[in-house]
């Protein structure tokens, strides 16, 4: 396994997980969606902040994969804006459906604070989930998050009850990429 930026080779696998949340409704993450837009070309605007979406910030996308397919993909936002604070942080990741309960996210996760800590130079991120998303929650712990507290958003009109953690990322001397 490695965590690499988006690349063609893994695409169709890509879509194929993306179809996976959509069959079974799940909704805490989200793949881009490729009917709309050329996936690749997106990526890399959100990387160098080019023409990004009203509200948005820059952010690095990265996929882990095996030799054969894709397993998730990890979204670090570089910085954060007072929705971020409350509700999505500097991490967001999403593990193929089908490859649950293998301990990807605990790895991807790693993975990500890593690059944060090494490329990126971010010392302290954000991540959040729902506060019901337990598996999320002992990933983020797993990861050393500390729990800053919960808070109440609106999401699509729903009340959301948020866990909002703190991570410190350590540089390594060896960059990821």
């Amino acid at each position: 396994m490695e965590l690499i930026r988006p690349c063609r080779q893994y695409e169709s696998s890509y879509f194929a997980a993306a179809k996976e949340y959509q069959a079974a409704g799940v909704s805490t993450y989200r793949f881009l969606d490729g009917t709309k837009y050329d996936i690749f070309e997106r990526m890399e605007n959100f990387r160098t902040g080019n023409a990004l979406p009203e509200g948005y910030v820059r952010a690095t996308y990265l996929w882990l994969v095996s030799s054969r397919e894709f397993l998730g993909e990890v979204s670090i936002r570089h910085s954060l804006t007072p929705a971020l604070l409350r509700y999505g942080g500097n991490i967001g990741y999403g593990v193929r459906r089908s490859m649950w309960n293998k301990g990807l996210g605990t790895t991807i996760l790693s993975m990500a604070l890593a690059y944060a800590g090494t490329t990126l130079r971010l010392h302290r991120v954000l991540v959040t989930c729902d506060d019901d998303n337990l598996a999320s929650a002992r990933v983020i712990e797993k990861n050393g998050g500390i729990l800053q507290d919960r808070i109440e958003n609106t999401i699509a009109g729903q009340k959301v009850l948020t866990r909002r953690y703190w991570i410190e990322t350590s540089p390594t001397t060896q960059q990821i990429f």
